[in-house]
């Protein structure tokens, strides 16, 4: 029976090593990527074809732009990284460097960082990626039970490194993508398809290669328009005029995002009448809307959480740590130093005042979004 490390501080690693590991989703068999040896070892197990790629596993967004990837330089496939990542979505990149030779296919690098922290704090100790496959002889469904891992398949692996504290997701492997470059759509303001031809007037588009546990149809909704939401405490007063007034502006300078806001207690209750009427003295008709509770999937599915105020990221950041790359406070992400105070059980003049910081910090990210698309 292998030992199983519950720290990566535990393990007196050798760089040929093979480990068992456990992504978040699902249990692996890795090495470090510039390990020949133990590539060739995990291939022999597997009855594997050498020339099928490996996964690439890294710690961080910014340990994988460390390495040459030329697409994270387009700012939607850098999005849409930052959106998923950590997380069970797995990317196909181009490079040139030479280092990835025997993990590539035709330049190309499947690439991901994985949701258990525990696995990224052992890559980020390792000081490189490593390579990750499921556990299964070739052509045989992967295993998803530890016990039987550890009996069936102990003598593939060194040690193991695993901590069942660890909240799991679906025991699903993760949504395969590959960017491909398409002719772009005629518009009015574009050329002809025969000067398009010539002047080769193309775009990126994601395709899916495998839907694993994330929607496809989400990740390209995320893709083509991110989402930004808007959070506050019960996501009655607050987060629904953001939202509103938002979405009116987005609209009329047609940026390509879409809005929505929630809140961290999970009540259902109709916004607020104050919030309704100061959005109705600013030309914006409110609906009846309930609040909407925060949750894995509205967090993994946004963009952007821009919070009403500190405290709100705070418990956001804390109930999900692996988003804290895209959790700040509204005035934090615009450049802006006041919060947006609750006006929850006060009058009137105090939603009109979170209103006007509302307005000006909506402007403001409309320019941030300009600049970086």
């Amino acid at each position: 029976m292998i030992k199983i490390y519950k720290s990566p501080k535990e393990i007196d690693f050798k760089p040929d090593d093979v480990f068992l590991h456990f992504t978040g989703n699902i249990f692996g068999i890795g090495c470090m990527a510039f390990s020949e040896k133990a590539k060739d070892r995990i291939l022999r197990q597997k009855q594997r074809d050498e020339n099928k790629g490996f996964i690439l596993l890294f710690h961080s967004i910014d340990h994988l732009k460390s390495f040459a990837f030329p697409q994270l330089q387009n700012q939607k496939i850098f999005n849409l990284l930052n959106q998923y990542l950590p997380g069970n979505l797995t990317i196909i990149l181009h490079t040139e460097q030479k280092c990835f030779e025997k993990v590539w296919q035709n330049n190309k690098c499947a690439v991901r960082i994985p949701k258990s922290k525990l696995l990224r704090d052992f890559i980020k100790q390792l000081g490189q990626p490593i390579v990750s496959t499921s556990i299964n002889v070739s052509g045989n469904p992967f295993c998803t039970d530890l016990k039987i891992l550890l009996k069936e398949f102990s003598e593939w692996f060194d040690y193991g490194l695993y901590d069942e504290r660890e909240e799991a997701d679906q025991p699903l492997p993760s949504t395969l993508l590959d960017i491909v470059e398409v002719m772009k759509k005629e518009s009015p303001s574009t050329p002809s398809k025969s000067q398009a031809l010539m002047g080769g007037i193309m775009e990126l588009q994601i395709k899916c290669l495998r839907e694993g546990s994330i929607p496809f149809s989400e990740i390209k909704s995320s893709f083509n328009k991110p989402l930004i939401q808007f959070v506050c405490i019960g996501n009655i007063c607050r987060s629904p005029m953001a939202e509103y007034y938002a979405a009116k502006r987005f609209e009329e300078e047609k940026l390509p995002y879409r809005v929505s806001s929630c809140g961290l207690i999970e009540f259902r209750k109709l916004i607020s009448d104050n919030s309704k009427a100061v959005l109705n003295k600013n030309g914006i008709g409110a609906v009846q809307r309930f609040s909407v509770p925060v949750d894995d999937t509205i967090v993994r599915s946004s963009f952007l959480l821009l919070c009403m105020s500190k405290d709100v990221k705070r418990h956001l950041v804390d109930k999900f740590p692996e988003a804290k790359n895209k959790i700040f406070t509204f005035a934090e992400y615009t450049g802006n130093v006041h919060e947006i105070d609750d006006p929850y059980g006060l009058d009137y003049v105090h939603f009109e005042k979170a209103f006007e910081l509302i307005k000006k910090y909506t402007e403001d990210l409309i320019n941030e979004l300009r600049i970086r698309n």
